[in-house]
């Protein structure tokens, strides 16, 4: 029986991930590309290449108790390809956290790594890894890079104003120019390595007015603005069309066991009818029918 429950379990939870899947266009989009461009790069992209310490060693990412809905749409497009990929959330405010032992490899492949000065509770040693240009070279790429960036760290209108006169107050930006023509743009602190590429990409897109800055203030802020290209601007609409779609995912269900493993459950939260009441026929009935009728 207790198997039973958990393929049930399983079942439902592989259904819901691939209806967050079809949201993103792998035809159009290279997802890994997409996924390089979304990753937490704060201080560098941070890895351990020995596992004592199992907070970093094979993490593909790490994210606010509020990224749960990302997290699953991560989850979403890769555990096909990646089976052995895992969600944890210990409840900390950087408490969730993705791992993958097969994902994490090929992602080291976009990173040039340098030993840090910190080191784990058990001593090894934490690599800050900075991405490399040459990884992307197909006009796909670059754009996959840029809406996974832009889905984490974009600004519009009202957000990349508010920074322009941040930066014009600190005479980082002229002050006399209205940068009127301006109406998007990056904020992604201590992570210059990824600001750069999105200033790069943009401008082989066709973007104009493209500026990088740089801001030593603590936390160091790394801003690039700009104004689109037609191509440009259409990756921003399919960025914002993934947080819309993003943020409608329900979590009401979804479930942590202490060990990171995750679970969907379908059901409301009622409590589930006696174990003695499961009739094992209407359940053969139900798996018998096609999935557009259950």
């Amino acid at each position: 029986m207790k198997r039973l429950i958990q393929i049930l379990v399983t079942g439902s939870f592989l259904f819901y991930g691939s209806s967050i899947k079809a949201q993103f266009n792998d035809k159009k989009y290279d997802k890994e590309c997409f996924l390089i461009g979304m990753l937490n790069e704060y201080m560098g992209y941070q890895r351990t290449f020995t596992n004592r310490d199992d907070f970093y060693y094979q993490r593909i990412n790490i994210m606010g108790r509020k990224d749960l809905k990302e997290a699953l749409f991560i989850d979403s497009l890769f555990n096909m390809d990646y089976p052995d990929i895992t969600i944890v959330n210990n409840g900390a405010p950087l408490g969730i956290k993705l791992y993958s032992p097969v994902l994490s490899q090929k992602i080291d492949n976009y990173y040039n790594y340098e030993p840090g000065p910190t080191y784990t509770g058990q001593g090894d040693t934490i690599y800050y890894g900075r991405l490399k240009k040459g990884r992307f070279v197909t006009e796909k790429q670059k754009q996959s890079f840029l809406i996974g960036a832009y889905l984490s760290y974009g600004k519009n209108k009202d957000g990349i104003n508010s920074i322009i006169q941040l930066l014009k107050k600190e005479n980082l930006l002229d002050k006399n120019k209205a940068y009127e023509n301006v109406f998007y743009g990056f904020s992604i602190p201590n992570a210059p390595s990824k600001a750069k590429l999105c200033e790069s990409f943009l401008k082989d897109l066709g973007c104009k007015e493209v500026m990088y800055v740089y801001r030593r203030s603590i936390p160091a802020g790394n801003f690039v603005i700009f104004k689109p290209s037609r191509k440009t601007l259409k990756l921003i609409v399919e960025a914002e069309r993934l947080e819309q779609y993003i943020e409608s995912i329900n979590t009401n269900y979804v479930k942590f066991t202490p060990d990171g493993n995750k679970f969907i459950w379908k059901e409301s939260h009622k409590p589930a009818p006696p174990m003695q009441k499961f009739d094992l026929k209407e359940f053969e009935g139900i798996m018998a029918k096609p999935i557009s009728e259950m």
